[in-house]
């Protein structure tokens, strides 16, 4: 086994600030292709030199259609925030970066277990979130800003 290596980050708390969902499913049907869209946002890095330290908050909003040909039988909004905390002895840049990458995937991460779970409960099938590459999703949205 690996030791594994503590982040240079803190998930200090999140909240889920919305949810919805709508089921136009008549039965557990299956072969439903379900589309993730994803709009993190970044708040404003505080900088606590008392402590040392960096905090921001991260807002992930999450669209998930679910689809059966081209039409939508499931639609699911989530929205949740997070608090994050670094050490000053990183550089703003660099708690940026892994605020963007591990903070934004822990927020995932529990939004989808949110959603298996509500869903698994609403009896119908449980619709499972399908992983999602953050840094692929990164680099093709600025693609299409430039």
């Amino acid at each position: 086994m690996m030791k594994a290596q503590k982040s240079d980050i803190e998930f200090l708390d999140y909240k889920i600030t919305k949810f919805e969902y709508v089921n136009l499913l008549q039965s557990k049907e299956e072969n439903i292709k379900y589309e993730v869209r994803v709009n993190p946002q970044i708040g404003k890095i505080v900088k606590d030199d008392e402590h040392g330290k960096y905090f921001v908050r991260l807002d992930l909003a999450l669209q998930i259609n679910g689809k059966k040909g081209r039409t939508i039988l499931t639609k699911i909004r989530c929205s949740i925030t997070g608090l994050f905390a670094g050490s000053t002895k990183l550089n703003e840049k660099d708690f940026l970066s892994l605020c963007a990458t591990s903070g934004f995937a822990n927020l995932i991460m529990i939004t989808r277990s949110v959603i298996i779970s509500f869903t698994s409960q609403s009896g119908n099938i449980p619709v499972i979130m399908p992983l999602i590459n953050l840094l692929k999703t990164y680099e093709q949205n600025s693609q299409k800003k430039e």
